[in-house]
């Protein structure tokens, strides 16, 4: 299977709020982003999926900080074609098994080889693994069942057999990791993964990938800015599996070589107004840390988002981004040298501030 790339704009979702006790009086617009297909409609807030109390006893587990983007796709009945192309097989002609066998564009690839298809890195996985061998493919093309047989070829360039299609899973998207647990379990982006209707989608199984960010769109009052970036599906790092109110959570493969050193968590009644810092990646993977102002810390007894209101204070993060951005949505917040929570959502109408969610509820999941 070809090399897959995913050049993403940040996928963001738009959430119309009523006013909140430690917000003005009226009502504010914010957006956050996941990874997922969604096309920015504005949506009615979510309500609350967990009402039971929660313990409120000091947290003493420690976690590797995070602040780096994730490549994350959730996967689902079948994958969309997006694209058809062709190469340059190993014998030198150019090739594409995908147009040869029928397919087109918007089909909805099913099952390949009599396995069930939920994400494009399972199509890529049995092409690559076909060793040019004849498969059957079955697809949707308008509602309709249909079926033919295709035979990846050898990429004279990267030796592995492609099918030559682009495919699009049910969601998919640019994240950022807020913790890892010594045990791998991760937690990111601190809001759920929805889809256009702002239904949190459901979470079969997913996949975690290397991303790397490309470049920045400042944000400005009435649009929020977006980071860009790229991953690949022959770099799976990890799985995802759940998709919750508080974020996206898996497990990784392998401990990240950037987690070195481990962080104690904050109990929420520690947390308070003043002066904290977030870590997030803007540019390649090179994290940085970045100076904030937490200007509301809401004392909640039992799970909850939006427990923080959040300034943006670093003339540095301001200069680059203008504020909170599409993309930085689970990026950690540090206070008194400890994980207080992650950025979940921007104010539309002022991008230099936003929502944080404490992080002892991601750490629930």
């Amino acid at each position: 299977m070809k090399k897959i790339i995913i050049s993403a704009l940040i996928i963001c979702f738009l959430l119309q709020i009523t006013c909140i006790p430690f917000v003005a009086s009226a009502s504010v617009n914010t957006v956050s982003c996941a990874a997922g297909e969604n096309n920015g409609n504005i949506l009615d807030d979510i309500g609350n999926l967990f009402t039971g109390a929660v313990s409120m006893n000091k947290i003493d587990e420690k976690v590797y900080l995070g602040g780096y983007p994730l490549g994350i796709t959730i996967d689902g009945d079948g994958v969309t074609i997006i694209g058809l192309n062709e190469f340059v097989a190993i014998d030198g002609n150019l090739c594409c098994p995908a147009m040869q066998a029928g397919l087109e564009i918007n089909d909805v690839i099913v099952e390949l080889d009599g396995q069930s298809i939920y994400g494009s890195a399972k199509l890529a996985d049995i092409a690559a693994r076909s060793n040019g061998k004849p498969l059957v493919i079955k697809f949707l093309r308008s509602g309709d069942l249909m079926q033919s047989k295709i035979t990846a070829q050898q990429d004279f360039t990267s030796k592995q057999y492609r099918l030559g299609l682009w495919s699009k899973d049910s969601a998919s998207g640019i994240g950022t990791l807020t913790y890892v647990k010594t045990n791998l379990k991760f937690g990111s982006l601190g809001h759920p993964i929805t889809d256009p209707k702002g239904n949190i989608i459901k979470c079969k199984n997913g996949g975690v990938f290397n991303c790397s960010i490309d470049g920045v769109e400042k944000g400005r009052k009435g649009a929020a800015g977006e980071l860009r970036g790229s991953f690949n599906f022959e770099n799976r790092i990890g799985n995802i599996y759940a998709n919750n109110k508080f974020g996206a959570f898996g497990s990784f493969n392998s401990l990240p070589k950037y987690c070195t050193e481990t962080i104690e968590v904050a109990d929420i009644g520690e947390i308070k107004p003043g002066k904290a810092q977030i870590y997030c990646t803007l540019d390649g993977n090179e994290r940085m840390c970045y100076d904030i102002e937490i200007v509301k810390a809401v004392f909640q007894s039992s799970r909850d988002d939006r427990g923080m209101v959040i300034h943006v204070t670093d003339p540095a993060l301001l200069e680059k981004t203008g504020g909170i951005v599409q993309g930085m949505s689970g990026s950690p917040i540090v206070q008194n040298g400890k994980l207080v929570g992650a950025v979940t959502h921007v104010f539309v109408n002022d991008p230099t501030r936003g929502y944080g969610m404490y992080a002892k509820w991601m750490l629930t999941n």
